[in-house]
């Protein structure tokens, strides 16, 4: 897939993925945002790229996985764009959420920790 994408949980993350793209002009860390998908054309590969970040502050963990399928949909369009696809079968279409935001939630629990404990057996 021409098209790559990914999470960045952290300014830290954000200013390595950006040297590691060499992006001429950065934007800033987008800090100010709870969710934020950004899309960057990269110059390293010539490929389409987003890089999702959302807001560590404390939230309900279900609210922060409804962020993260939000940021998907938005990667997902842009996939959609970058590959120059306008119809989507419905099927191929929720393979690719339900796999973008499984990566996601992947990517922020690998991150920052499980965003929803599990239930001891009883």
């Amino acid at each position: 897939m021409p098209y790559h994408y990914g999470f960045c949980p952290n300014k830290r993350a954000w200013d390595a993925e950006m040297l590691r793209l060499k992006l001429t002009d950065p934007p800033p860390y987008p800090a100010e945002y709870d969710g934020r998908c950004s899309h960057f054309e990269c110059v390293k590969d010539r490929n389409a790229c987003a890089i999702v970040t959302i807001s560590d502050e404390p939230k309900h963990p279900m609210t922060k996985v409804g962020m993260l399928i939000h940021e998907a949909m938005h990667v997902w369009r842009f996939m959609r764009y970058a590959i120059g696809e306008d119809a989507p079968s419905m099927e191929f279409e929720a393979y690719s959420m339900q796999s973008i935001a499984s990566n996601l939630i992947r990517a922020y629990e690998q991150a920052r920790g499980p965003l929803i404990a599990k239930r001891s057996a009883k």
